[in-house]
């Protein structure tokens, strides 16, 4: 059997909760460090289908990395997810910009996995700039991205047609097209992207690689869940099946 806070105290070991962005919301939101299970749940969100997983699994821990409780409460209805979390018995640990910007969190990994090598680390922006081993066509790289991440589809736009280099900001990072553009990159690379930051990008030659926030972030349950494994081996980390972004990609031709 291993803790909540067993699991808390891991993970703050590489993702220190206290370096979390001031807005945010980190911790043990639900329940208590006293919760002890052999099964433990990792899950980008906490939804409804993943509360019933985790009941349905007899997992007493679930691990997420958006907060479970972001905004200030004013109430508690039956159907609030805090509210079956706690009805399940079910205590609930939320790892968030701590995780978004750990040397092995989510960005580092989503730069990893676009083949992005670091060359400057901005932790404040959560953002990398790094370089491409080998130069890749705008459309060919976007293609690589699909299969690399496993994604059904992405936007994305041309820049200057070659990226050479890129800026990596998971989640809602489209805002750092403007450091991109300060740093010379060919392209940004992030999981949410806004219309006049899309503009900004073409105006400046910048190709857009807009993976949605599930896709650019998901990759981090599957890191997560293994190295919960490796530290805790007595226990079952198992990652959810039940949670997605829901969204579906139709082509206009």
């Amino acid at each position: 059997m291993t803790t909540a806070s067993q699991i808390y105290d891991f993970i703050n070991s590489f993702a220190p909760f206290d370096t979390a962005m001031s807005f945010d919301n980190v911790g043990i939101l639900v329940g208590s460090g006293q919760t002890a299970s052999n099964r433990v749940l990792v899950a980008l969100d906490a939804d409804a289908g993943v509360i019933e997983e985790a009941a349905s699994l007899g997992a007493g821990i679930v691990v997420t990395h958006h907060p479970v409780i972001f905004r200030a409460i004013k109430s508690l209805p039956g159907d609030s997810i805090p509210f079956l979390a706690v009805k399940n018995n079910i205590t609930i640990i939320s790892a968030h910009t701590n995780l978004d910007i750990a040397q092995v969190g989510v960005n580092a990994s989503l730069a990893e996995a676009a083949g992005i090598t670091a060359d400057q680390v901005f932790e404040q922006e959560c953002a990398i700039f790094g370089h491409l081993d080998k130069p890749a066509d705008s459309d060919d790289y976007a293609r690589q991205l699909c299969s690399r991440l496993n994604l059904s589809g992405m936007r994305y736009t041309r820049g200057s047609g070659i990226v050479k280099n890129a800026a990596v900001a998971c989640g809602a990072g489209g805002d750092n097209v403007f450091l991109a553009a300060d740093l010379g990159a060919d392209a940004i690379i992030t999981g949410e992207i806004k219309h006049h930051e899309i503009v900004y990008a073409n105006d400046h030659g910048i190709a857009v690689f807009d993976l949605g926030h599930f896709g650019s972030e998901n990759l981090i349950v599957h890191k997560l869940a293994g190295m919960l494994s490796g530290q805790f081996p007595d226990t079952i980390f198992t990652e959810s099946c039940s949670f997605s972004d829901k969204l579906h990609y139709i082509s206009g031709d």
